[in-house]
């Protein structure tokens, strides 16, 4: 792509600081202008995203002074779920003042549970895609799942996933309540990747080896494994079973795991996660 967009981001949190890392690392050409109310937080967003002093702003009614939302080529919502409808509010008095014939832009929100129509009705705003990335986005290892109704221009869709592509591998949902389940799975998985870890080195520890020791071990064996996943052809069923030996301690520890429900369990927290990103659409 060879067009520089502008954007204007509202939000400065931890997603909003690995989408703009994302965009350097992208190379994409961007102009980007900022609203984010924790003036502490500036000089950080402007070293990662290279901002210039003038372009990020404790509010968006100040911002809009200097540059008019017409401007704008795309606005990314990276504010809390229920701080949305507050920060939307200037955007939806700007739509509402220039009438349909005037050029606005289009909508990338990361806020989980939001629906497209909702956004719609807050913002006033008519191109709107939806995406649930996941924090490894942080170091560029992330996963996005992004939904559109199909009426959004295809042009619309590559600038999205252009916007994105800094964080990792995107996948196009078809259906909007899919977004709900790449949120309990992707969204959420890396809560349960971490608690793993972290009973794995719990464990390691009460063999009675020292922490330091046991940390290295159960982390460099995590990190190992998903290596060699990645790096092989193999599924994980086939990986797993080549490390199980009948009858041997691995076989044991597989069956402790078993008995123990390890499957069922993480299907139910997938699900109990699923049902909740619903209730808050």
């Amino acid at each position: 792509m060879t067009q520089t967009l502008d954007i204007l981001m509202l939000g400065g949190g931890n997603m909003a600081q690995a989408i703009l890392t994302g965009l350097k690392r992208s190379g994409l050409a961007a102009n980007i202008h900022l609203v984010e109310p924790i003036e502490a937080l500036h000089e950080t967003l402007r070293q990662t995203a290279g901002l210039p002093s003038g372009a990020v702003f404790t509010s968006l009614e100040a911002l809009l002074g200097q540059t008019p939302l017409k401007q704008f080529h795309w606005l990314v919502l990276a504010v809390k779920p229920q701080q949305a409808q507050e920060a939307l509010l200037p955007i939806l008095r700007q739509t509402q003042a220039i009438g349909n014939g005037s050029s606005r832009p289009a909508l990338l929100s990361i806020a989980a549970g939001l629906s497209v129509q909702k956004l719609e009705d807050w913002s006033g705003l008519a191109s709107i895609v939806r995406c649930m990335p996941n924090t490894p986005a942080m170091v560029g290892q992330g996963i996005t799942g992004l939904y559109a109704p199909a009426s959004l221009q295809a042009p619309l869709r590559e600038q999205a996933n252009d916007l994105l592509r800094g964080l990792g591998p995107t996948v196009w949902l078809d259906l909007e309540d899919e977004i709900n389940t790449v949120t309990a799975i992707s969204g959420s998985g890396p809560a349960y990747v971490f608690y793993f870890v972290e009973c794995f080195m719990k464990a390691a520890q009460s063999t009675g080896l020292s922490p330091d020791t046991a940390k290295t071990l159960a982390w460099q064996t995590v990190k190992g494994s998903v290596a060699l996943l990645d790096a092989s052809d193999e599924t994980a069923e086939s990986l797993r079973a080549k490390v199980t030996s009948k009858g041997g301690t691995t076989a044991a520890a597989m069956e402790m795991l078993g008995a123990a429900g390890l499957e069922q369990a993480l299907s139910s927290a997938i699900e109990a996660a699923q049902k909740r990103a619903r209730e808050l659409s």
